[in-house]
This record gives structure tokens, sequence and C-alpha cells, in this order.
């Protein structure tokens, strides 16, 4: 009923994600632009290497009452390293840098979960809490790229 009653509003995709600092925001670039050459995947060339915490969608005249409140909750987390050793992957066909401190960003998504009322626009599209971080190298390769 309420999804109905707000039909007309606004709604926008949101993604909660960390900034890497610059330094190993560019290292990792210089891999993905590698791998992108090396196995014919431009794909793997675009976008920042971050580590997303979560995703949702939301009626957009709700977000500054949503960023104030991970502002806050954000405020309360400890700062943390982050640390990669090697890769990993998904049945998915996606090649990820393996985190090994990824205790502290499933703390984050944890804390995030008492305001997942504000995250969740209808019963139907909830939020996703990413539970296991990681940065992704690439993402839908093919066959030949993914072996």
């Amino acid at each position: 009923m309420q999804s109905e009653i707000l039909s007309g509003y606004a709604t926008a995709e949101y993604r909660l994600v960390i900034e890497l600092p610059e330094a190993l925001r560019e290292e990792l670039m210089r891999v993905k632009k590698y791998f992108a050459e090396t196995y014919d995947c431009a794909v793997a060339a675009v976008g920042k290497p971050q580590i997303s915490l979560l995703r949702f969608q939301q009626y957009e005249m709700i977000e500054k009452r949503i960023i104030h409140r991970l502002q806050l909750l954000v405020a309360a987390q400890d700062a943390f390293l982050v640390e990669l050793d090697g890769f990993s992957s998904f049945p998915t066909h996606t090649i990820c840098f393996q985190l090994t401190t990824r205790e502290a960003a499933k703390a984050l998504v944890k804390s995030i979960r008492p305001i997942q009322h504000l995250l969740k626009i209808d019963k139907e599209r909830k939020p996703h809490f990413i539970t296991e971080p990681y940065i992704t190298l690439a993402a839908s390769l093919l066959p030949w790229q993914y072996e």
C-alpha cells in the first residue's frame, strides 16, 4: 500500500563503498590495466578499485536522513588497514583482489544493519549487505578470460 502511495516519487540506486588510499588505488589500477590489456578485457580497466559494503534502492527524498545516520555510524568506527594477498574469484566469472583484513569491513557492514529500515524501499526491494568484502579486478568475464 505504501509503495502505491509513494510511486510517483523519484527513486535512486545507492552503493556504500570504502574508498581506498590513493597509493593503493593507483597500484590496483595498474594491475587492472595490465589484466585488461593481457586478456583483452577492456571493462577491467574501468571503475575505481573500492570495497563495496552495501547496495540499496530508496526514495531520493530520504537521502539526507540516510547520509546523516550513516555518518554517525561510520564516525563511531575505528580506522583499519586494508591488506591484500593474491586473488580470489566468484563462480559468476569475477576475479577479485583477496582482502586479508576482512573482519573490520564485516564489522562495519554489521554496524549498519540497525538502520536497514531506512534502506528498504518496500518488501521486494531490500538492501543487499556485502558480507564478504572484496575489491573487483574484473567482472563478467568470458570463460577463456576467467580460466
